[in-house]
């Protein structure tokens, strides 16, 4: 049971306590966090997490479908992942790249051990019982939908998104594949995220790049076959253009003249 801790000395050491919120303090957004009308240790660490939630206005509209399933399948497609610069977990944030077929999405960055379960557990249950938003449950349907296997836990691991001392790639993924079973999130929360995401998964363009990756670039032998053909191509162009519209050079006419008298 969750114990009501009357100071705010207090309940800010036990927040420190925390290993995976502890560090949401040395976090500019949250260093200024108000203490009073705090009425419960959830409702605390609730807003710690929330800080700052902006929920979408009602004209945004989502897509019929989101069809994209896992970090590995978005990174195929050019989009990858680093931790945003607050803690927030209401905060995802989707930016285009330099170039058309690249993006980044920006996740709240979150150390996994043996309390996260039971805290998000505890805060989904809160959420529940009050009149907040339900970012934590969405944050978890979130993450359940876009980690599937090992291999996206170690992509956003890589990304510096997840911190963990649960042991393997494995474990995480249990994790959040168990606590996001029958959860409804907020049909706004992420929204624009989403729809930006959904909107690059579906263009053609990158699919085709993404095909040319998994055909060709993770194949050193394929990919210099591509090579190859596409040099060829370019040089049959370049021949091709010079023999019909190259300029008349000085031996032109004489090479007509001895064509004529069939001498050549």
């Amino acid at each position: 049971m969750w114990q009501y801790i009357g100071t705010c000395e207090a309940r800010k050491k036990w927040l420190k306590s925390i290993p995976c919120i502890g560090n949401l303090q040395s976090s500019r957004d949250e260093q200024n966090m108000d203490f009073k009308d705090v009425d419960h240790l959830l409702h605390l660490l609730h807003g710690t997490l929330t800080k700052n939630a902006r929920v979408p206005g009602m004209d945004l509209h989502p897509h019929d479908r989101c069809t994209f399933r896992n970090v590995n399948e978005l990174i195929d497609i050019g989009i990858h992942f680093k931790p945003s610069d607050t803690m927030s977990l209401a905060n995802i944030k989707f930016t285009k790249g330099m170039w058309w077929f690249t993006a980044s999405v920006e996740l709240p960055s979150i150390t996994v051990d043996d309390s996260t379960k039971p805290m998000l557990l505890n805060l989904r249950a809160y959420e529940m019982c009050s009149r907040n938003e339900a970012w934590v449950t969405s944050y978890i349907c979130l993450l359940d939908s876009l980690i599937d296997h090992p291999d996206d836990v170690k992509a956003l691991r890589k990304a510096g998104v997840l911190e963990y001392s649960l042991g393997s790639d494995k474990e995480v993924t249990k994790l959040f594949n168990e606590i996001g079973i029958d959860l409804v999130p907020n049909m706004l929360a992420y929204l624009d995220a989403k729809n930006m995401i959904q909107k690059h998964y579906q263009s053609w363009s990158n699919t085709l790049i993404s095909q040319l990756k998994h055909e060709y670039v993770k194949s050193p032998w394929a990919f210099f076959a591509l090579l190859g053909a596409l040099i060829a191509l370019f040089l049959s162009c370049v021949q091709a253009y010079f023999t019909l519209w190259s300029p008349k050079g000085e031996c032109d006419d004489l090479c007509m003249f001895l064509k004529k008298y069939h001498q050549l």
